[in-house]
């Protein structure tokens, strides 16, 4: 059953939490896994897949509440149908400010990260990027090259949601961030799942995860991968739709939050007229490869975070370096 935040103040504790979060690393296959977990009859996951609430909307928005959080994420929650409550926040694994808020509230927290070659992961991160409007550059290698002007505040896109994102170095080194999340949560409520299983037996990888959040096999023999390499088709409808003109974002928040009140289980006209934009503006092209040269000065960034992840995870991961 969901757990309770047993080191939360009196006046603070909400009456759930979740009991698992799927924290990163981001293009490591989280996004198909949260998606295999919503349907999960007994597994109630938050809604958006990424609320990012303890990492970011805090300090964007101190106002909100834990129990705002909540009751936006889940909505759906029946006691009485699920036996999980997770959400799927990779910036979390980042962020060790945000992790202790998390086992603040609940000790007990399961966390799960999904790891890559840091080579591949950079890479696809970068394109991902670019489609969500963090990134104005759409080149890799010149990316990669502005991380020490960036990281001064320099050549930001306008759109970017947060400077960090790109520090694509940083993002990469799984092994150091897990390091972190070890120092603070038990060995054994962290889960680690390498993508190349997860590509090679989705369905191991996917019972694995089932049993470690403590809920039953549901008989899932389909994993669709998420679709990959999306970009927008017009930029300026992606900017309107994705980062919408402050007045508008409220108006339609307002709306949003009022249909939720209400409690009605189809998805708002406007929210789903959004949803239906962005899918039309959406086109699928497929990613050059990484010139040689470039990929051994990223493997070389990463040698050492390489074998320490590997070292945290007792598994042999050198094939990532040749």
């Amino acid at each position: 059953m969901p757990s309770s935040p047993l080191e939360a103040t009196a006046e603070t504790a909400p009456p759930f939490f979740p009991d698992f979060f799927l924290i990163g690393a981001p293009r490591c296959g989280t996004t198909a896994m949260s998606t295999y977990l919503k349907h999960h009859p007994q597994v109630c996951f938050s809604s958006p897949k990424e609320p990012h609430y303890f990492s970011l909307l805090r300090k964007l928005m101190p106002e909100m509440t834990v129990e705002d959080y909540l009751n936006h994420c889940y909505g759906h929650f029946d006691p009485d149908k699920h036996r999980a409550l997770g959400e799927g926040s990779v910036s979390y694994l980042y962020d060790e400010a945000a992790l202790g808020e998390i086992l603040r509230f609940n000790p007990t927290a399961k966390f799960i990260v999904m790891v890559r070659n840091p080579v591949d992961l950079v890479h696809s991160y970068h394109s991902r990027l670019v489609a969500l409007l963090d990134e104005d550059e759409e080149d890799f290698t010149q990316a990669w090259r502005l991380q020490k002007i960036r990281a001064r505040g320099e050549s930001i896109p306008k759109a970017c949601r947060n400077p960090f994102l790109l520090q694509y170095g940083e993002i990469g080194q799984v092994g150091k961030h897990l390091k972190k999340l070890f120092r603070q949560a038990p060995r054994e409520q962290c889960l680690v799942l390498v993508f190349d299983d997860f590509i090679k037996n989705p369905l191991e990888t996917y019972e694995t995860l089932l049993g470690f959040i403590g809920v039953e096999y549901d008989g899932r023999t389909d994993f669709p991968p998420n679709a990959a390499h999306k970009y927008p088709r017009f930029k300026w409808l992606q900017r309107v739709l994705k980062r919408p003109p402050a007045r508008m974002a409220s108006f339609v928040a307002v709306l949003h939050s009022q249909k939720r009140r209400k409690k009605q289980k189809k998805r708002p006209p406007l929210k789903r007229l959004r949803k239906w934009l962005i899918s039309k503006n959406e086109v699928y092209q497929p990613r050059q490869p990484l010139p040689a040269g470039i990929r051994k000065e990223l493997t070389d960034y990463f040698s050492a975070d390489i074998d320490l992840l590997g070292k945290l995870i007792g598994r042999d991961l050198s094939h990532w370096k040749q």
